[in-house]
């Protein structure tokens, strides 16, 4: 039986759906970074993620690429991302908050020094999109010991062997990645939300953990396909787009819209 962890977004059992947020660590600035956070919390968001921002994002789309390189090029460094981290797990204990980083990032830091370091500054669990599952069992036993999740994700095209792999062994939460290819291009829910429910019902087989639909949600009629197939909503690059686009209040009311569609 897989152990209890601190990042523990309920399960849903009446058609709703929460959602998920993601921002990159003092991107655009330190001050833009906390205005976006504090407004997906006002919006009701309850897991949001930090990524850690790295050269080589390879899950990544345009958009975050070069928010990664931006954010590096203006001295954005792992102690930053600690910081940012520990400031809004202070401010919104209702919130779970969690890391996103590839591998290299927590390679270098080594599995238990990473874990303790995130555990201390408040973080749930991490994402690490390059992490095979083969090569996860050092991170996995250290986070046990402290409830800390390594949040796993399954591709869409994925061998039923391979989901149960997945899933079997998840904590806190599953992220199911609902195309192939990279962050920020659109999917079309429309056309394909019987095969993300699918998706999500192989991963449901072998664990009762929560399952997030992430990679190219974007508007409240994807929310609204989505309510009833998934648990958590993964939204990132269409929320950075319209802060870019359209500034805080912009961005405030697309989070308020995607709020409105989860019911």
């Amino acid at each position: 039986m897989v152990e209890a962890t601190r990042l523990a977004p309920r399960r849903r059992r009446d058609g709703s759906l929460g959602l998920m947020g993601h921002v990159i660590a003092d991107y655009p600035t330190p001050a833009a970074v906390r205005d976006m956070i504090k407004v997906m919390v006002a919006s009701g968001v309850e897991v949001i993620e930090i990524q850690i921002p790295f050269s080589e994002p390879m899950a990544d789309g345009p958009l975050f690429l070069a928010a990664n390189h931006a954010a590096l090029a203006s001295g954005v460094d792992y102690a930053a991302c600690l910081a940012l981290m520990a400031e809004a797990t202070r401010l919104y204990p209702e919130v779970n908050f969690v890391f996103m980083s590839y591998l290299n990032v927590v390679y270098r830091r080594g599995y238990a020094r990473f874990v303790q370091e995130a555990t201390a500054s408040g973080a749930s669990g991490v994402i690490i999109p390059d992490l095979p599952i083969e090569q996860a069992r050092e991170l996995d036993e250290a986070g046990r010991r402290c409830g800390f999740a390594n949040v796993r994700l399954v591709a869409p095209n994925a061998e039923d062997e391979r989901v149960r792999e997945q899933a079997a062994g998840a904590t806190g939460l599953v992220y199911a990645v609902a195309r192939a290819g990279v962050t920020g291009a659109p999917s079309q829910f429309a056309g394909s939300s019987a095969s993300i429910g699918a998706l999500v019902e192989r991963i449901r087989t072998y664990t009762e953990v929560p399952v997030a639909v992430g990679f190219g949600v974007r508007t409240p009629e994807d929310i609204q396909r989505l309510r009833s197939v998934a648990d958590l909503a993964i939204v990132g690059t269409a929320s950075l787009a319209c802060y870019r686009d359209s500034g805080l209040q912009g961005y405030e009311q697309f989070w308020r819209a995607l709020a409105r569609a989860t019911h």
